[in-house]
C-alpha cells in the first residue's frame, strides 16, 4: 500500500511529485504572488519583546551568580588547615547516608 503526502510518490525511483494533478499545481502557482506579498508585508513590521519582572529578577541573579567564584576559597583552606593539624574527623556514617540520599 502506498500512502502519497505532499505529492509525494515515495513508490518511484526518482521520488519526484505525482502528476496527475495538474489543476492543483496550477492554483499553488497563481497563490505564489499573494504568498509573497504577505512574506513581505510582514518582513517590514516591526517585532518586539518585552520581558516580564519574574525574568528579569532571574536575569539579574544569574548574572550575580556568574560573578561569584566558583569554589568557597576560605572554606577550602579551613579544610586545607583542619587537615594538616590532624582536627578533620570524617564521619564515616554521615558520609555513607549523603552518597545513598544522592542516588534516591
Amino acid at each position: 500500500m502506498s500512502i502519497e503526502i505532499n505529492n509525494l510518490n515515495p513508490q518511484r525511483p526518482d521520488n519526484t511529485r505525482n502528476q496527475g494533478s495538474k489543476e492543483a499545481e496550477a492554483a499553488r502557482k497563481n497563490d505564489a504572488p499573494a504568498e509573497k506579498s504577505a512574506t513581505e508585508a510582514k518582513s517590514n513590521a516591526s517585532d518586539s519583546v518585552s520581558l516580564s519582572q519574574e525574568a528579569q529578577s532571574l536575569s539579574r541573579i544569574e548574572a550575580e551568580l556568574k560573578s561569584l567564584p566558583e569554589v568557597d576559597q576560605a572554606k577550602v583552606d579551613e579544610i586545607k588547615a583542619r587537615i594538616d593539624n590532624g582536627d578533620y574527623q570524617i564521619d564515616n556514617q554521615k558520609l555513607a547516608q549523603k552518597m545513598l540520599d544522592l542516588e534516591g
